[in-house]
């Protein structure tokens, strides 16, 4: 076996780690890219190589760049760097804390372990609520974390399902940097948001106790306590402590309750909820029975992840081109030129191809070629009923009566999952159009499932073949339309409505959408 070039190292990589895009950076600060882990509200993550770790289980690093409309104003940097020297001093399992960061870069940026595991958004979504006792690992886990960022003076501002990541051993809380503004999150995050939060308070220690019942609510019950619907409805439920928690654990919900009062001053010290949380884990185990001391209740619960397996990484080497000059990794290169490679050969195999056969001018078509070409035209005339379009409201004159403008669309290639869910923008972008632009009617009792913009949920809810799982009324998208953006989505239209001239009318959506 012939030695390894010096130029060579091996990093152990997730399973189908998501490519990079055109313009993604190939080097950030000493790291070197090598493709995408995800991309959020305040930046994008990718997966690195760490080349002067000596250890090849530890060069592969998550590096966070920080794009968020929060750090458009420059005077936010020293505040940015003020808090991630605070989260670099955090020595805790239960906050992805930075390595290494640098404010100065533009943009920004951070690096943090590589963090594997499943968000509890997707878990909950996939799996229902958790029992017993995962949930009380995951209270008591979420407070502790939240504990120390507090102990340094760091409030979260934005924990939610999925920000917080399940592994073998136990929750990890997540994109602690920049804290999304209240009018950012409104849109997406009013459950999490306590009532002050909403009308634009400042991140906080009592906020982050509201946001921590609101998420042991959800993961206990797998649904929303303060239900579903616009922003302003959820809302004002929250300000009026109108919670749902008849599913969640009984032992559960004085404390959950607690937390999720409107009033700040009235919502516990997490000190009480770990102590809480505690106490109804001993009671399901035997309180008359001397009990373990908390280190070991805290090994104890740590048990209940170790089903929780992410998938083995993979070894893969990296070459190190001239000095870690600011290039792709060989890895991605070849992957390029292979792909280029291809395409020749092809090329080149059809013109062989065009050689060999007769052309059209040199031979009459037979009768049977004939009739296989005028079965092709009737088939080509004949409309699908259910075909792929982009809808887009700024487009729709009256959103609430309709007809509604869709343009049929199409893609060559199958969308690549898990780098993140892609803005609407970009996502709209990948579809090609396929047709001219029609109109049509949404029956009022239209089937619809959402995937992730129809009532601009917090998650992804998708199934394996890309299409959205979330069940909604007609009436709640034709609402949608009224103020949210672009959407994929896969429409089947009545027959009927089909053969004559006026608008078709839409009797099943489901949203098409990745992550």
């Amino acid at each position: 076996m012939s030695p390894r070039s010096p130029r060579e190292i091996s990093v152990l990589v997730p399973p189908g780690l998501a490519p990079l895009y055109p313009d993604d950076p190939s080097r950030i600060g000493p790291y070197l890219v090598l493709g995408r882990l995800g991309q959020g509200g305040t930046g994008t993550v990718y997966a690195a190589v760490d080349v002067s770790s000596p250890n090849v289980g530890e060069r592969l690093v998550a590096v966070k760049t920080l794009t968020s409309p929060e750090l458009e104003d420059p005077s936010t940097y020293p505040a940015l760097t003020r808090r991630l020297r605070s989260l670099a001093g955090i020595d805790s399992a239960r906050v992805v804390t930075p390595l290494v960061h640098d404010t100065d870069a533009n943009p920004p940026w951070l690096a943090m372990p590589y963090t594997a595991g499943e968000r509890l958004s997707h878990y909950v979504t996939k799996r229902g609520g958790l029992g017993s006792g995962k949930l009380i690992a995951l209270a008591v886990g979420l407070a502790e974390g939240l504990s120390v960022l507090h102990a340094r003076s760091v409030s979260h501002g934005a924990l939610r399902p999925s920000e917080v990541m399940l592994g073998p051993d136990g929750p990890h809380i997540m994109d602690c940097a920049v804290a999304p503004s209240a009018s950012r999150m409104r849109g997406h995050g009013a459950t999490w948001l306590s009532p002050e939060r909403y009308r634009g308070g400042a991140p906080s220690p009592a906020a982050d106790v509201f946001a921590w019942g609101a998420v042991v609510a959800f993961a206990g019950t797998g649904r929303l306590p303060f239900g579903t619907g616009e922003a302003d409805e959820i809302a004002e439920r929250a300000a009026d402590g109108s919670f749902d928690l008849a599913d969640l654990a009984p032992g559960l919900r004085p404390m959950v309750g607690r937390a999720l009062d409107p009033d700040p001053d009235r919502r516990p010290s997490l000190r009480e909820v770990v102590g809480a949380v505690i106490a109804v884990w001993q009671a399901e185990h035997n309180a008359d029975a001397q009990q373990p001391g908390r280190e070991e209740i805290s090994r104890i619960l740590e048990r209940e992840w170790h089903a929780i397996e992410p998938p083995a990484r993979i070894p893969e080497v990296v070459r190190l081109e001239g000095h870690m000059a600011g290039k792709r990794p060989t890895r991605l290169l070849f992957a390029a030129g292979t792909a280029v490679l291809a395409l020749a050969l092809i090329g080149t195999g059809v013109w062989g191809v065009g050689r060999i056969l007769p052309s059209p001018a040199d031979d009459e078509p037979s009768a049977e070629a004939a009739a296989d070409a005028a079965q092709e035209a009737q088939e080509e005339e004949e409309e699908e009923t259910t075909i792929v379009v982009r809808l887009d409201p700024s487009e729709q004159e009256d959103p609430e009566e309709g007809p509604y403008v869709y343009t049929p669309v199409d893609r060559d290639d199958t969308p690549i999952r898990d780098q993140g869910a892609p803005t609407h923008e970009y996502w709209a972008s990948e579809w090609d159009e396929a047709g001219e632009p029609g109109e049509a009617e949404i029956d009022p009792d239209a089937e619809v499932l959402c995937a992730k913009f129809c009532t601009a949920p917090d998650d992804v809810h998708i199934d394996d073949d890309f299409r959205g799982t979330l069940e909604i009324t007609a009436e709640e998208f034709v609402d949608y339309l009224s103020w949210g953006p672009v959407m994929i989505l896969e429409v089947t239209f009545d027959e009927e409505s089909m053969e004559g001239d006026g608008p078709r009318e839409i009797v099943q959506i489901t949203e098409v959408f990745t992550d």
